[in-house]
């Protein structure tokens, strides 16, 4: 599968693109952005028939980010976006993965609602997804034990199919 979403093309990962993400989640600043895996965790990830990893390239083929869903269409809960991230975050690439990742989501998958839960310090972040259509549903408070010991809210997120469609109507 491979989708064009501007300024970037959108494909299924293969195996061979686990190396690609877990670069990506240790470039400098993301720790305190985005939780990370092992490789082995990611591979257990790959394995489980309830997970998508999709990467967006730039036209020339170059990799720029990725996107993880987990679970990709739970009939109560829909779709949550485990994971976005980019190489180089602030030129528009996270933004357009998101909203190619929304549509193949919605197109190729019975998925009512899609989710995520972020941090709410990564304010780029909660931008990018309010601009993509999301709402806020909640805080997890303390729900995540940053390295070093300190706990920090998650912000809950959601979109419904029938939002998406409204949006992306021409």
């Amino acid at each position: 599968m491979t989708e064009q979403s501007s300024p970037l093309l959108l494909r299924s990962a293969t195996v061979n693109d686990l190396e690609f993400v877990y670069a990506t989640e240790r470039l400098a600043g993301y720790e305190r952005l985005t939780a990370r895996w092992s490789l082995e965790e990611h591979q257990t990830c790959w394995d489980r028939p309830d997970t998508r990893y999709l990467i967006g390239l730039q036209f020339d083929g170059s990799p720029v980010g990725f996107v993880i869903f987990q679970p990709v269409a739970d009939r109560h809960e829909g779709a949550k976006i485990k994971r976005v991230a980019v190489t180089t975050p602030g030129l528009g690439f996270g933004s357009a993965l998101l909203i190619g990742a929304l549509k193949w989501l919605f197109t190729e998958t019975v998925a009512h609602r899609v989710w995520l839960d972020v941090f709410t310090h990564n304010t780029r972040a909660i931008s990018a997804y309010r601009g993509a259509g999301f709402r806020e549903d909640g805080v997890f408070r303390g729900a995540y034990e940053m390295d070093g010991g300190e706990l920090v809210d998650r912000l809950i997120m959601s979109m419904l199919r029938d939002e998406w469609r409204m949006r992306a109507a021409p």
